[in-house]
């Protein structure tokens, strides 16, 4: 098993595995870039380092939040390599597995998880202000990093096996979920617009009342939305264009 302080350089160089991006590799060399530690302390033979090195710039490329899984069972498949119990099939591994995480992380992360905390960062705009963006990178953050820490750590412990923990998770469902629940936020922003009286004429109490008044607004604008999912239109191209005007009227109007 590899040192914490190694564990620690392959977590921080996972944030930099789409910074030496090309056509010809992909991600292929941050790949390799965020192994590198823990390659040094597996293989002490220099040719041995210098062989896995070669093994791990091969072709890659998933989603970088998906990277961590992978790149602990690679280094769980290199050690057991460099003890003699096998041929190392981290390359194999790294190619039968990459084309799925892409996809799962794109759905998951790009299509529910950001557009989710990007909905909660109008919604905190328009009701305290700047909090708005923080809000959005606390929770936007919160899964991201927890894929990273998480699945590095279980890669790490289980090798090939952390396929079946990322079954486990099921994050298309919660991905779909996710999904509903930005259509229900949407829904409770429409509200807020409509409660926010221009030049503050609307108390705290008065907020609330009309927010409460406003329930009906809430499920006519998640059956709208739901709508125009059921004929096509994405939920982040959504977010996308409604976002800059909402940003701009909680700065003026959401205290």
């Amino acid at each position: 098993m590899i040192s914490r302080g190694a564990f620690l350089k392959v977590l921080f160089g996972s944030f930099f595995i789409q910074s030496s991006w090309s056509f010809e590799k992909m991600q292929g060399l941050g790949f390799a870039s965020a192994m590198a530690p823990a390659l040094k302390e597996i293989y002490k033979d220099k040719k041995e380092r210098s062989e896995a090195y070669k093994r791990h710039l091969e072709y890659y490329n998933a989603h970088p939040y998906m990277a961590s899984p992978v790149l602990g069972a690679c280094i769980n498949l290199e050690e057991k390599a460099s003890l003699g119990k096998t041929v190392s099939s981290a390359p194999r591994f790294k190619k039968m597995i990459m084309g799925p995480y892409g996809a799962i992380g794109d759905s998951f992360f790009w299509g529910s998880v950001r557009p989710m905390a990007s909905v909660v960062g109008v919604l905190v705009t328009l009701l305290w202000g700047w909090e708005g963006p923080v809000a959005f990178l606390l929770l936007y953050n919160l899964f991201h990093l927890w894929m990273r820490f998480r699945g590095l750590k279980r890669g790490l412990k289980e090798g090939r096996d952390v396929v079946g923990y990322i079954m486990s998770l099921d994050l298309p469902h919660w991905g779909m979920r996710l999904k509903y629940l930005s259509a229900a936020l949407l829904g409770v922003v429409s509200v807020v617009l409509l409660s926010s009286v221009p030049g503050g004429a609307a108390g705290p109490l008065e907020r609330w009342v009309l927010l409460g008044a406003g329930f009906p607004a809430v499920v006519a604008a998640v059956a709208a939305i739901n709508l125009l999912f059921k004929r096509g239109l994405s939920l982040s191209k959504l977010i996308y264009i409604i976002t800059p005007p909402l940003i701009l009227y909680g700065f003026l109007f959401g205290r």
